[in-house]
């Protein structure tokens, strides 16, 4: 390298290039490691409804690539690509990534982790990722991702940063399950908007969710359904709880009319992709020494059964029957049965035929199952 008027020694000459090279490999690298940022979009900032029907009438269910960047200021971020994969391997490869995802942050592995949540058995957890990696699966853990992007992008979780430098020391992109902690950051622990979804288990059988989690019973599943004797697919049930949550209609579950629409959107058709019948009438059980506190309308008439001028059975289309457990006879009664044939007045119909006197009294029962119908998903309507 040559200075005006001087000339300076061949190896000082090398040293210098080597230091103003190295000065633009720190200056550059980031920016030149992040050529491809303009085509990666963060998730949207609010959620929509999966719409469970469409999603799985799509080429791909996973949705774009995630990848993370770094912005011009040297944050940190994360997005995805906008285009779909090119065959079924890349599609794989991004469910599996969810997968990872969830398995790094959502699901619950070991205890305490969550308050009254126990951990997952190995065998739930292999379940699940194949229920990832299937067609319905992938669009609830493409959903969850999504959740994971907004967390990192907020600040709220916490990331390796030695894996980050290695990546801009001229490394390999690293993917973003490979990133992150799986722990919140220090933001994240005193944001007060933070909720992380969260699956894990419980002492008992079957599954059941809530708006931010979904669990499953250490038990496992049933084979067939206690009272239809329907057999039971178990990534069907995975998809309804999820229904249930955030990502669906968490207003849904516990209710006649939401548990059976939740049937219809979201059980069905994963039912019918993995050749199993449509379930066509929901059995909603209500828990003995439990009565439900609702406000819904519909549920409210069902529970006053007795009742049956509050009962108005001339439009109660939705439910098929009414099933009781009593305290002096073993199995389960058609309710409306038990009751005296003179209260059981049907519009445009005699009255009916007085009960058997081996019946157990009325009032000795309590209702325990509501069959609803499980109306086509063009019909259903909100709960």
């Amino acid at each position: 390298m040559m200075l005006r008027g001087m000339s300076l020694h061949p190896m000082l000459q090398r040293a210098l290039l080597a230091s103003v090279l190295l000065l633009a490999a720190l200056v550059c690298g980031p920016v030149l490691a992040e050529v491809t940022t303009e085509a990666i979009q963060p998730p949207s900032e609010t959620r929509l409804p999966v719409d469970l029907e469409q999603e799985l009438g799509a080429r791909w269910q996973a949705g774009g690539e995630i990848v993370v960047f770094a912005t011009e200021d040297g944050v940190v971020r994360v997005g995805r690509r906008a285009t779909p994969p090119t065959d079924a391997a890349v599609e794989h490869a991004r469910r599996a990534e969810h997968f990872a995802l969830a398995r790094k942050l959502n699901l619950v592995t070991a205890p305490r982790v969550v308050p009254m949540a126990l951990p997952l058995f190995p065998e739930q957890i292999e379940l699940l990722q194949r229920f990832a990696l299937s067609d319905a699966g992938a669009v609830w853990f493409r959903e969850m991702a999504d959740d994971t992007l907004r967390l990192f992008n907020q600040g709220y979780l916490d990331y390796d940063a030695t894996v980050w430098r290695a990546h801009l020391d001229g490394g390999p992109r690293p993917p973003l399950s490979a990133l992150i902690t799986g722990r919140l950051s220090e933001a994240g622990l005193f944001a007060q908007d933070v909720s992380v979804f969260r699956i894990f288990a419980y002492d008992g059988i079957g599954s059941m969710a809530a708006a931010a989690s979904v669990r499953m019973g250490r038990r496992g599943f049933r084979c067939q359904f206690q009272m239809s004797g329907e057999p039971v697919d178990p990534f069907a049930i995975l998809s309804h709880e999820f229904g249930h949550s955030r990502y669906g209609d968490p207003r849904s579950a516990g209710l006649p009319l939401g548990e059976a629409q939740t049937v219809a959107r979201y059980e069905n058709p994963v039912r019918l992709r993995n050749g199993f019948p449509p379930r066509l009438v929901y059995y909603l059980r209500l828990e003995p020494g439990r009565p439900p506190i609702t406000r819904n309308p519909l549920l409210m008439r069902l529970l006053a059964w007795r009742d049956l001028p509050k009962l108005r059975l001339g439009d109660l289309e939705a439910v098929d029957g009414l099933y009781c457990e009593c305290a002096d006879a073993p199995g389960l009664h058609d309710c409306l049965a038990l009751l005296p044939p003179a209260s059981l007045p049907v519009d445009g119909e005699a009255p009916r035929s007085a009960s058997s006197p081996a019946l157990p009294d009325a009032e000795r029962c309590e209702l325990r199952w509501v069959a609803v119908r499980v109306a086509p998903r063009a019909d259903a309507e909100a709960p």
